[in-house]
């Protein structure tokens, strides 16, 4: 069997070289460092003392055969050891790290020869004379040892000869070797992932996104890098707007990029609808530009991949590259961007929160189709937004994209934009999923779960808010206002009721018996049968046919008790499959 992988022993100085040169790409110099001081300190002290600090993982990818005179195609990828080299770098070059609020950090690590610790600079380091404030001092180009021992010995409390044999062996720890497994650029990008969630005794997962933002940061021919950098921070302000400024600050060359222009818009946008991570993100744009919907063929494209010829070429990655911009420069596109969050707030959805939809898959491929309707199809706005719409609802109630959705992703995509009619597809696509069977029996059976963290509660909280529907038994108040503002979830039969009548916490707790109320008029509910809380004036007085219409309430409630309670779920559920029903018809 041959071995698809090499083994070398590598110097850190060599390994620190390597970066510098671009022979590897770095990301994390420009991206937020996840580790503490005190892991870096703790590395320093693992080599000092001859201890293994673990192997990197590197990969020349098959772009690497490409062009032999090209820099950014010959550098190789750092599967595994980014954190560890970006330390390295950080402790004994001095160069800045960037923290999670995109400010610049230094981080100093201290040493004290007389006793050979280690420790993350403070308060108590630098008002001891007898400390190193900075090891990185020692590792500088002008570092001179014989002058540096001769004037810093009395200070440090160390005999001259005792220090010089203290600070060489700091020294050597440019000279320290490093495991390095190189893998094959005749790996598949499957294989790669594999072999590094095989051998990583972390717990830490290589995702394909992971990989491929990787690959982007090694490329800057083609514009990889200021492509990941967009995604990067398009992610990082639509989560915190206010590092709009720290971004500015650390990365004033990109910032007057078009690649930034495209993305700043952001951090004055309000909506938070739809907040996609970088791995959404991703798939939108592979989605979008190339109809794919596998990760891993992204970074197969970006590496100069040819799908139809199976190989790769220079002039593949070109054309690649060029899509890859294309297609983030629409998805960026702040009236694309807006219009979706649009349709979404239309469709009764108002944040990310419990007036959102749980995961991104929905999301996800709703943005993409509503590119592709808008950028290639040049559909009337009206017929893109009520095929988006329905979209998702019937993808999130049907489980369409959960779990693993890339395969689901690349079916529908490809089934979509390869049709001679793609609107007659989805529309044919859309009623085979929603059937009268599925309005009338899964539905109802899906409304049997216990928790509201589920998919069809969510979309029925979207049918009320679309609808502007009242809160139950009352007179003005929204649903919409009591969901987002005090109103509680309340059990219509109510818990303690229940409890006393011998019924267990599945039968209590499920979806059917969940209704919006103001907590005045959960107060006045209590703990009684609705026969009888509904006979008294206070809290029936806005209780009405209009209203339990609106929160899918059987007709006759006021007449039940626990005895009628298993007929009532089976009732609610049908009144609430019904009303998601209509709301569906209604997009």
């Amino acid at each position: 069997m041959v071995r698809k992988y090499s083994v070398d022993n590598v110097k850190v100085e060599d390994l620190l070289a390597w970066i510098n040169q671009g022979r590897v790409g770095l990301p994390e110099m420009q991206r937020p460092f996840v580790w503490s001081s005190a892991k870096v300190r703790d590395l320093i002290d693992s080599l000092y003392n001859g201890y293994p600090i673990g192997y990197i993982v590197t990969w020349l990818n098959p772009a690497a055969k490409l062009k032999n005179d090209s820099d950014s195609n010959n550098k190789e990828i750092i599967i595994d050891g980014q954190q560890r080299l970006t330390a390295l770098k950080a402790a004994l070059n001095g160069d800045e790290v960037i923290d999670k609020h995109y400010n610049r950090e230094h981080i100093a690590i201290s040493f004290k020869p007389s006793e050979e610790i280690f420790a993350t600079k403070n308060v108590a380091t630098e008002k001891d004379p007898r400390w190193i404030d900075d090891i990185s001092i020692i590792f500088k180009p002008d570092y001179n040892s014989w002058k540096f021992v001769d004037e810093s010995a009395d200070r440090l409390g160390m005999e001259k000869p005792d220090l010089g044999n203290v600070l060489q062996k700091v020294k050597d720890i440019s000279q320290c070797e490093i495991g390095n497994i190189s893998l094959s650029d005749e790996l598949s990008i499957d294989a790669v992932t594999n072999i590094f969630n095989r051998i990583n005794s972390k717990g830490v997962t290589l995702s394909s996104a992971d990989l491929a933002m990787s690959r982007l940061s090694a490329d800057h021919s083609h514009n990889g890098n200021n492509i990941r950098k967009q995604i990067d921070y398009f992610v990082q302000l639509l989560n915190d707007p206010t590092l709009l400024t720290n971004i500015e600050a650390v990365d004033p060359e990109f910032v007057k990029s078009k690649y930034f222009d495209q993305i700043k818009w952001i951090a004055d946008d309000k909506t938070r609808i739809y907040v996609p991570n970088y791995s959404d993100i991703l798939h939108v744009i592979l989605a979008f530009a190339y109809k794919r919907g596998k990760l891993t063929d992204l970074v197969s494209l970006i590496s100069g991949r040819d799908f139809q010829m199976r190989n790769f070429s220079e002039q593949a990655m070109d054309e690649n590259y060029q899509k890859l911009a294309q297609g983030a420069s629409q998805v960026f596109n702040k009236l694309n961007f807006q219009r979706f969050t649009m349709i979404l707030r239309d469709l009764g959805m108002r944040n990310s929160g419990k007036l959102g939809l749980f995961g991104h898959g929905a999301l996800n491929f709703a943005y993409i189709l509503y590119l592709y309707l808008q950028c290639e199809l040049h559909l009337a706005k009206d017929q893109t937004d009520s095929l988006v719409k329905r979209w998702i609802v019937m993808s999130t109630l049907t489980g369409r994209y959960s779990g693993s959705s890339e395969s689901a992703f690349e079916r529908d995509i490809k089934a979509i934009t390869q049709s001679s009619d793609p609107v007659a597809t989805m529309n044919t696509i859309l009623n085979r999923e929603l059937t009268d069977n599925f309005w009338s029996i899964t539905l109802p059976e899906a409304l049997q779960r216990q928790t509201t963290q589920t998919s069809s509660w969510r979309i029925f909280q979207m049918a009320q808010v679309y609808a502007g529907d009242r809160a139950w038994l009352a007179k003005d108040t929204r649903a919409e206002t009591v969901m987002e503002e005090e109103g509680n979830i309340h059990h219509i039969f109510p818990r303690a009721y229940l409890r006393a009548n011998h019924f267990s916490k599945a039968e209590i707790n499920q979806i059917a018996n969940y209704v919006w109320l103001t907590r005045p008029r959960n107060m006045d509910v209590g703990d009684q049968a609705p026969k009888d809380y509904l006979h008294d004036e206070l809290t029936s007085q806005f209780f009405n046919k209009q209203n339990n219409a609106e929160n899918a309430i059987p007709a006759d409630l006021q007449d039940y008790d626990f005895h009628d309670y298993y007929h009532f779920l089976k009732q609610r559920r049908q009144l609430m499959a019904d009303k998601i029903h209509h709301y569906y018809d209604q997009l």
